[in-house]
């Protein structure tokens, strides 16, 4: 049969992982009365999760999309732009001085930085800071002719639109944003509840995303898409309402024959030809980390933290305004802006401490407003080294951008009825949070009068000797885990996900019997602050069971999506730092961590969108495939059976 294929993320498109154009992770316009724009995010689409463009209120992130039909997509109507940001406001949380938490932690990182250049005996330059500062605030933009730009943009008003609406990249060509209303139905690796109201809304605009992705780029009318079957890529960790209103979206609304779901994580091993891997899997607004094993995801393994590109993109041009950048009226609630300092992200971001040195860059200006582009040059010493670091230092992404309140979203309504087994209580109705975990980490019961015996089995705890393996209480659900509560500290937070990884100091695993027992609790607060990237990595591979296991993933981790892909030198730092992070009883084992480079030069982006062109050729998935009349008699109960995960 012939077949299409699209991801959702968390029931979303991943614009990360995508090899068909991209139509989810696109923008949307509309100009009608009721027509309205729509941005997609990365968790909450098909495999979208690292190419969305954000809301009005917050920069669009564009810069991480992949090729595919994503729904990370925005849409502009031309009602007033009353819901939208004029083109000349300030993002203000990065136009002012860095917060204290951000300037101590530069602070360290910079010293870290001198720390390292001597070791390795490299020259710095004398009073580096205040040549980039000088240079940069005396720099002049050259002026480049209309008729002498090779890359000049065609912008596009709003009387030029002939639908009400536009979807995809071309919302970032808007001349008069402001008269238009910009929206992602997915955000964050899930559904957007910051600028809807309702889950029709959301799902509204990604049918529309889809559909205009599958006509325009694919050529295939509506009509025709009971001809065909549909590969649906969903997050590692999922909300089984969004994936199931996904999958009714797909086969009742837009009418597609059949449908195959499967995890993320295993499609890009698929695409990769990997047997075994640790996927990391980097997005604009959202990192997921899984390790699989001959096609099947470990699900005590999954980790999905709401950080990305996007917050490397804050970072960086925080680093910028310090430096005196000479583009003074830039602002990230524009589109060409965004845009402009994702590219130099992309393409000036590096890990290699080789590179820290003072280097003269240029970039381009192109705004509607004027007829001619104007060229700046500037200088940067550490500013792309350090920002990447943001990933491994949450605290400074949380200075810039703060996830919404899901508990309290129109989500937390929506129980589909039709489920085999009402929700899971803990699980709620599977609620994002800022991470993640397939098994929460845990930590030793200290606490006066709380330690438990091991009969107690209506408490959430495992009993372990200090000498087995990290101590860790089951998820209720394959989905998200327990709604947010109190925010904690995320440097608490690190600290006790690493107790949970090494547990107290080991003499050796071959003396368990010398060991004291200790009792081990959930640790619930570590999903309510973003986990270190180093420190998720290090509790996804500790859970998969026996030490081969362990020591085979440390030498097989892919990083895929747009959100650190163009960075040179990411993987070799992410490798040093993962031997700092591995348990104690893994260090005579895992002598070094490699990181594995994708196949046959394929685009880390779109491996997964690779993957699910396999899957569905394959001959085992015959017996996985959904019709629209089987799915129209049973929903989402079918899922338990068609499915090679947990649901």
């Amino acid at each position: 049969m012939p077949t299409t294929s699209s991801t959702a993320e968390a029931g979303a498109m991943d614009a990360d992982t995508n090899d068909i154009p991209p139509a989810d992770d696109q923008p949307l316009a509309e100009t009608g009365d009721a027509s309205t724009a729509l941005p997609v995010s990365d968790a909450a689409s098909m495999d979208i999760d690292n190419d969305a463009v954000p809301a009005p209120e917050e920069p669009p992130s564009g810069a991480d999309k992949d090729t595919g039909a994503t729904q990370d997509a925005a849409m502009a109507s031309a009602e007033s732009g009353s819901e939208s940001e004029p083109e000349d406001a300030d993002h203000e949380p990065v136009e002012h001085m860095l917060s204290d938490t951000v300037d101590k932690t530069l602070t360290m990182l910079r010293e870290a930085l001198k720390q390292h250049q001597r070791q390795s005996k490299r020259k710095v330059p004398p009073n580096v800071y205040s040549q980039v500062l000088t240079y940069n605030e005396q720099s002049q933009p050259e002026i480049i002719r209309d008729h002498n730009d090779p890359f000049k943009i065609d912008w596009i008003r709003p009387s030029m639109v002939s639908d009400n609406y536009i979807v995809g990249e071309d919302v970032l060509r808007v001349a008069e944003s402001e008269k238009l209303v910009v929206r992602y139905p997915i955000r964050n690796g899930c559904f957007n509840v910051e600028d809807y109201e309702s889950i029709e809304e959301v799902l509204g605009d990604i049918e529309t995303i889809w559909m205009s992705a599958i006509t325009k780029d694919l050529g295939i009318p509506r009509k025709d898409l009971a001809k065909y079957g549909v590969v649906l890529v969903i997050p590692d960790l999922f909300s089984r309402v969004e994936v199931s209103l996904l999958a009714d979206l797909l086969l009742r609304q837009m009418g597609f024959k059949y449908l195959l779901m499967q995890q993320s994580s295993v499609l890009v091993t698929f695409g990769a030809g990997f047997s075994s891997a640790c996927v990391v899997d980097v997005g604009a607004q959202k990192t997921s980390i899984a390790c699989v094993e001959n096609g099947f995801c470990y699900q005590e393994s999954r980790v999905s933290i709401m950080y990305g590109g996007d917050d490397i993109t804050r970072f960086l041009y925080s680093l910028f305004k310090q430096s005196n950048f000479p583009y003074h009226e830039a602002s990230l609630n524009r589109n060409f802006d965004w845009t402009m300092i994702n590219e130099l992200r992309e393409k000036y971001c590096t890990m290699n401490l080789s590179d820290v040195n003072i280097r003269l860059h240029n970039f381009f200006v192109r705004q509607p407003r004027r007829k001619h582009t104007q060229k700046h040059s500037f200088k940067a010493y550490d500013e792309v080294y350090q920002a990447p670091f943001c990933l491994f230092y949450p605290t400074i992404a949380d200075a810039y951008y703060s996830p919404p309140d899901y508990a309290n979203s129109f989500v937390n309504a929506v129980v589909p009825d039709t489920f085999a087994d009402p929700m899971p209580p803990a699980s709620s109705s599977g609620l994002p949070t800022l991470t993640q975990f397939g098994i929460f980490p845990s930590k030793a019961d200290t606490a006066d009068g709380a330690m438990h015996s091991e009969d107690e089995s209506d408490e959430p705890l495992l009993q372990m000797t200090a000498a087995t393996a990290p101590a860790t209480v089951p998820a209720t659900a394959p989905g998200t885990p327990d709604p947010r509560g109190p925010a904690i500290d995320t440097t608490t937070a690190v600290k006790e996900a690493l107790m949970a990884v090494e547990g107290p100091s080991r003499t050796s695993p071959s003396t368990p019997s010398m060991l004291p027992s200790v009792n081990y609790v959930p640790d619930f607060q570590a999903q309510h602050s973003r986990m270190p990237l180093d420190q998720a990595v290090t509790h996804s591979i500790t859970h998969v069971g026996s030490i081969d296991s362990m020591k085979k993933l440390y030498s097989s981790i892919v990083i895929v999506g747009g959100g650190v892909s163009f960075i040179s030198g990411f993987g070799e730092l992410l490798a040093n730092r993962l031997m700092y992070t591995r348990p104690s009883y893994l260090r005579g084992v895992v002598e070094r961590a490699d990181i594995l480079s994708a196949p046959r030069d394929l685009d880390p982006r779109v491996l997964a969108w690779k993957g699910g062109a396999v899957l569905s050729r394959l001959e085992c998935s015959k017996e996985m495939w959904i019709s629209a009349q089987e799915w129209s008699d049973f929903g989402p109960r079918l899922l338990r059976d068609r499915v090679l995960f947990p649901w």
